[in-house]
């Protein structure tokens, strides 16, 4: 019911004027939307970071173990005479310092190899150190693919270059050449020890790459046998034959062993060949910082 009273119209003149314009609307400042965008982007970082951690926690948690369970006097017994055996022979060629150097970064090399081995829920047998070559364990169980059989084999190399590269700094720290022999040293035997050929790690790891390998590392082998000649070498090369005919028999008899999924092949590849390059330069570097210290 209209009252009468008369209604006042606004125009539309009169309301835009009642907005106040852009201009005069307050502005952020450049260092809020900076500070602002900054935040979100860390965030949503952080999200994904947190997943990654997840991801890496849940794949090292499964390396959490004993290396050395199931271990006896015995097999503790023949690790260290052979270890002991190992100085007093290798004392013969190089200061003891650099000797026990060396030997600790074997030691942690095959620590690798055994958490390795136990991770994948099998056991090790017996820890054996070699005069001048380095060192092995044997295994209670046979892994059950090759794929975890070349992870068991990686584990090593990794293991050995980490304790060769705590050597390393240490002598960027101290600059006492003594850590820097024993760093070029351990470089060095962690990657002859991937040479794909049949008893060392790169045998076992490039099976579950492609066994193609074998025939290149085999080469070398006969190449450094006919340039110097040594009883050693054809001892070598023999137990590279032995070790091959091995693997080709248990391919005919366990099938499913050699059955790596394309992902697989390409995960132990690009790990390999990154150590390989990675080893193959820190060793050429750091064999040339001591020449020029002898200099």
């Amino acid at each position: 019911m209209d009252s009468g009273a008369a209604t006042p119209e606004i125009s539309p003149a009169h309301e835009a004027d009642s907005i106040p314009p852009d201009d005069d609307l307050p502005k952020r400042h450049p260092l809020a939307k900076f500070l602002s965008g900054a935040a979100i982007t860390i965030g949503f970082v952080l999200l994904k970071l947190k997943a990654l951690v997840f991801v890496v926690y849940d794949f090292f948690r499964g390396y959490a173990v004993n290396p050395f369970e199931g271990f006896g006097l015995t097999q503790f017994a023949v690790a260290g005479g052979s270890m002991a055996l190992s100085i007093w022979a290798m004392t013969t060629q190089a200061p003891l310092p650099i000797v026990v150097g060396f030997v600790s970064i074997i030691l942690i090399h095959e620590i690798g190899h055994a958490v390795a081995i136990r991770a994948k829920g099998l056991h090790a047998g017996i820890m054996v150190f070699i005069p001048f070559i380095g060192g092995a364990v044997t295994l209670k169980d046979q892994p059950r693919s090759a794929y975890d059989d070349a992870q068991i084999g990686l584990a090593g190399p990794i293991a050995g270059t980490f304790a060769s590269l705590v050597f390393l700094q240490v002598y960027k720290w101290t600059d006492q050449p003594l850590y820097l022999a024993i760093a070029a040293a351990g470089f060095g035997v962690n990657l002859i020890n991937l040479l794909p050929i049949g008893m060392l790690d790169g045998g076992r790891i490039s099976a579950a790459v492609t066994k193609w390998m074998w025939v290149f590392g085999g080469g070398v082998l006969i190449y450094k046998a006919v340039r110097q000649p040594n009883p050693l070498m054809l001892v070598i090369i023999v137990l590279v034959a032995f070790q091959v005919y091995l693997s080709i028999v248990r391919e005919k008899d366990d099938k499913a062993f050699y059955d790596v999924t394309p992902a697989q092949r390409v995960f132990i590849a690009i790990a390999y060949f990154a150590l390989v390059i990675f080893l193959g330069h820190q060793t050429y570097v750091n064999l040339n910082r001591l020449a020029a210290l002898a200099k």
